[in-house]
């Protein structure tokens, strides 16, 4: 039996890609509508500013930032972001946040962990405020005990500073730990090379390589449950 779990939040415990386009959707949508600027503009903008902010900010959580890439995209637009930037954030993120779920099973999963009286964790490279509210939308705030963020630590995934200021929180060994994650390179990877058993959350997605890792379609896995315990 595992001591502590740690999981990673977005594409891990719930569907962060379908949720972004429905959001996205939304965003152009108010964009055009208030500021008069075309969905196809807009979105091509906007992905000029979130290239020029992870250029700028590679590797750090400030990176990650909408605020950035919103003040950024309006700057390219000759727009005083002073005027739109805190209305768009809120436009973005409260859509985004009213079409979460979290993936089938997950809670299920959580609340065995936590009955079996395993500590759990996230451990995630976004910003602290959006990931707290993330993780209380999707009513999973019950089960978890931390919240380790890249904001927190100055480092991001796969660096080692990652998993081990989690299992540090947790009071866990590293041979006493599992992590869940969807991208190979940054969780499962990272997390293996710390010593802790890695989970590749892969969902209904088509994957290549990483074969040495054990792969998890659903928190609903029969193997899930001999191996974690839990009906």
């Amino acid at each position: 039996m595992f001591k502590g779990v740690i999981f990673d939040i977005d594409g891990t415990l719930y569907d962060y890609h379908a949720t972004d386009i429905l959001a996205m959707k939304n965003f152009c949508a108010f964009v055009e509508e208030k500021l008069g600027v075309e969905e196809k503009i807009f979105r091509e903008t906007y992905s000029e500013a979130r290239r020029i902010i992870h250029e700028r900010l590679k590797d750090t959580a400030a990176s990650h930032s909408r605020v950035l890439m919103i003040q950024t995209a309006l700057e390219l637009l000759g727009k005083n972001p002073f005027e739109h930037v805190l209305e768009l954030y809120d436009v973005y993120w409260n859509f985004f946040l009213a079409n979460m779920k979290p993936y089938d099973g997950a809670e299920d999963f959580l609340r065995a962990l936590k009955n079996s009286g395993a500590k759990i964790s996230t451990c995630t490279d976004m910003t602290a405020h959006i990931q707290y509210r993330k993780i209380s939308r999707l009513g999973l705030d019950k089960f978890i005990d931390f919240m380790v963020t890249s904001e927190e630590t100055g480092f991001e995934k796969p660096s080692p500073v990652m998993f081990n200021f989690a299992l540090e929180k947790m009071g866990v060994r590293a041979d006493e730990a599992a992590y869940f994650g969807d991208a190979l390179d940054r969780d499962i990877e990272g997390a293996a090379a710390v010593g802790i058993a890695p989970f590749w959350f892969v969902a209904d997605r088509k994957v290549s390589g990483g074969d040495a890792y054990k792969k998890i379609f659903s928190y609903r896995d029969d193997e899930l449950k001999k191996i974690f315990g839990g009906d």
